[in-house]
């Protein structure tokens, strides 16, 4: 029952970045003729914007965690969803599990979906090795984005979390383009580092780094939760 509501509170979310996805894919072929863009620069853009989704649909996804809540609901003082989630006879970590679990795997998918479209468009060939560490690493980086939505989410009302999350991601995309410490720990830069050509290295700093701050920030999210009154 637990999975097959947070699915309801979520599918629509999921819906709307597949459309969104499938839109900026389509949008170069719209272009007209003449606005010929160099290859290099087309497979730039396209990991940006492949990285930059991902970031987004990590945002979007969690929701509110179990504040599950309309924006209507939520301004009009209403909270029937939050409040029949929370009565029912299961603990706060089963509901932060189930929420944060789905919202995962959703993300998961859009972001597996986008690394393989980039690695399709790639010009040379990639190995199957290469593609799973691509494919990993834009995966682990996008759970790094995805935990601090669900710890927002856990803080903050529902009309907060998104506008939060977006502004920390913005600072740190910012900050990243000004210090190289920072850049090679980055989980953004994690989902784009793939070369035009030649090889394609294992970034483990942006890897190591996600996995260390989803850990961190799911527990955090568990401890806020239970202590946290409704």
């Amino acid at each position: 029952m637990l999975w097959y509501k947070a699915w309801l509170e979520t599918r629509w979310r999921f819906v709307f970045l597949t459309g969104l996805i499938l839109l900026v894919w389509l949008l170069p072929l719209w272009l007209p003729s003449h606005l010929a863009i160099p290859v290099s620069r087309q497979w730039f853009g396209l990991q940006l914007e492949s990285a930059l989704l991902s970031v987004f649909a990590a945002i979007y996804l969690p929701g509110a965690g179990i504040n599950t809540q309309t924006t209507y609901a939520a301004t009009s003082g209403f909270h029937g969803s939050m409040l029949f989630t929370l009565s029912l006879p299961v603990s706060r970590r089963r509901l932060l599990f189930v929420r944060a679990g789905l919202g995962a795997i959703l993300t998961c998918i859009l972001v597996i979906g986008m690394a393989v479209y980039v690695l399709f468009h790639r010009p040379e060939a990639t190995s199957a090795l290469q593609a799973l560490s691509y494919i990993g690493g834009a995966v682990v980086c996008a759970m790094a984005v995805y935990s601090l939505s669900v710890f927002l989410a856990c803080v903050l009302d529902e009309l907060w979390q998104f506008m939060g999350a977006c502004l920390v991601w913005a600072v740190v995309f910012v900050v990243e383009s000004r210090f190289a410490v920072v850049a090679r720990l980055s989980p953004i830069r994690g989902m784009i580092l793939i070369p035009f050509s030649g090889e394609v290295p294992t970034q483990w700093a942006p890897v190591l780094t996600s996995l260390a701050l989803t850990g961190v920030l799911l527990y955090a999210s568990l401890q806020m939760l239970q202590r946290k009154e409704y």
